[in-house]
């Protein structure tokens, strides 16, 4: 049963195992204007903690507020509850503000398990599931400056989270003390972290070839967050050319191959260009795209792409193999260029032969 009570403040003792919410400056400064003004307006809560000694359950902030400003007592609600109850009570009021310190919450789960909750407690109590509950209670077993770094809020959980993908220990704590430093985000952690284990991995497979042991690399988190991974093409560019976009899968299946086949989208999209100017003639094309193939002069490749495993051979050229060849014959695509396609469309290479050659021969295609 909970009862209001008129309590000194310097009987109230924190608990070193609680959750604490996080106020801004503006939040502060506005917690101690209301203070002087009007009180408090929400009762800090205690329990009792032996004779005329209380234990805070909930305000921190205002019990700090009122120290601050010089009062001696305050009203306080006193309630009936143990260790656990405390705890979880504190627990709940925090969490549900949104703005809380990773680390004190970590350790308050790490105790209310030695209190005797179960799992099933824990995920009632927090808003959480058991996985990320367990992986919140780990973080404080990590090294110290790190703690320290997810306290005072400069990295995330989210930051360790990114990190464990590294290889040893040693590369887990040396990249969150690099986003610490560096003040990093997780979308630029993340970057780092991919492009090292690449880096990492790259290493490895020259040593192996060589026979030897490999070594590690040093870092250069600067370079290592230059470039980014394209979803699409799968080509490292540089970090301000990639943008988030949505994408179907059909357009991701369509760069895909094109890039499989073309090589890196800067060459393969003068290739689609050309060749599409060539299949339909000059028509009006997307400017951006425009800009790009002409920047630098296309050159046809020096191989064709390779047919299509598994293609059915026709008996005859098909429509698209004849307006090939006729592409060929005014001179609108080289030789190299139009055998590429032909054999990509299905045509027998003896068949590509027979009609280039009439092509080159001043013959009309058949």
């Amino acid at each position: 049963m909970a009862e209001l009570k008129i309590v000194e403040l310097d009987r109230i003792r924190i608990p070193e195992i609680r959750v604490s919410s996080i106020l801004d400056e503006e939040q502060r400064a506005l917690l101690s204007s209301t203070i002087k003004e009007i009180g408090v307006v929400q009762d800090i809560v205690v329990r009792r903690a032996g004779v005329d000694q209380y234990e805070l359950v909930a305000g921190k902030s205002r019990l700090e507020e009122l120290k601050t400003l010089g009062f001696q007592e305050t009203t306080v609600k006193v309630i009936d509850a143990d260790d656990k109850l405390g705890l979880i009570i504190n627990i709940v009021e925090n969490v549900a503000r949104g703005s809380y310190d990773y680390i004190s919450i970590s350790r308050a789960i790490r105790r209310l398990k030695e209190t005797g909750c179960t799992p099933q407690e824990l995920e009632r109590i927090f808003p959480w599931q058991r996985r990320w509950i367990q992986f919140i209670e780990d973080l404080q077993d990590l090294p110290g400056d790190v703690t320290e770094a997810i306290a005072n809020r400069r990295i995330t959980p989210t930051h360790v989270q990114l990190a464990l993908n590294l290889t040893t220990p040693y590369e887990v704590h040396d990249g969150l003390r690099t986003a610490i430093n560096l003040g990093w985000d997780t979308g630029t952690f993340k970057t780092f972290v991919q492009n090292r284990i690449e880096q990492l991995e790259h290493a490895k497979r020259e040593a192996e070839a060589k026979g030897v042991e490999p070594e590690t690399p040093p870092a250069a988190p600067e370079q290592l967050i230059r470039y980014k991974q394209c979803l699409l093409c799968g080509y490292k560019k540089p970090a301000e050319q990639v943008t988030v976009q949505l994408v179907c899968e059909p357009c991701k299946d369509l760069v895909g191959y094109v890039t499989e086949l073309e090589g890196p989208p800067e060459d393969a999209i003068k290739t689609v260009y050309a060749a599409l100017q060539a299949y339909y003639g000059q028509r009006p094309s997307h400017g951006k795209l425009v800009e790009q193939v002409t920047r630098e002069p296309w050159t046809q490749p020096t191989q064709p792409p390779p047919a299509p495993m598994g293609t059915p051979e026709p008996t005859e050229l098909s429509v698209q193999a004849f307006s090939v060849l006729q592409k060929l014959r005014y001179g609108q695509i080289g030789e190299d260029l139009a055998r590429g396609w032909l054999l990509g469309l299905g045509t027998p290479a003896a068949e590509v032969d027979k009609s280039i050659n009439r092509v080159k021969s001043g013959l009309a295609p058949t």
